[in-house]
């Protein structure tokens, strides 16, 4: 019995893993859009989207990133991926320079249009 509750806890741990993210050497801090008073938050293994205001979660992406790719270049460190509950397609890129600020571009699935934003980091 105690074998088949070691067996079950580890594949448990595994399991859970599955879903988690690695945002690696991606800046960890809070970015604000602007334009619709949205602060996007990353954390070693989270990204939330809050009301700049409230501070109020609107989403919480746990769980919830699909193709998840964090991908260095000459340009800088990006992070994309898709969200099929927002049916969105998503990637920040922190650009190689001293400018703390990244680029968001938000590709939804019903449209070609891409939203572009470049968000300044927020200090508290």
């Amino acid at each position: 019995m105690k074998k088949l509750i070691s067996v079950l806890a580890v594949a448990f741990v595994f399991a859970a893993g599955m879903f988690a993210v690695d945002f690696g050497d991606f800046p960890k801090g809070t970015w604000k859009d602007a334009k619709w008073n949205a602060n996007w938050e990353f954390g070693v293994d989270s990204l939330k989207l809050k009301d700049a205001t409230t501070n109020e979660v609107i989403f919480d992406f746990a769980g919830k990133m699909d193709n998840f790719k964090l991908t260095p270049s000459a340009k800088g460190l990006s992070v994309s991926f898709d969200c099929s509950e927002t049916q969105r397609s998503y990637k920040f890129t922190k650009p190689a320079t001293l400018d703390t600020s990244i680029e968001m571009e938000i590709q939804p699935e019903w449209t070609s249009t891409k939203y572009n934003v470049t968000m300044p980091i927020q200090l508290k």
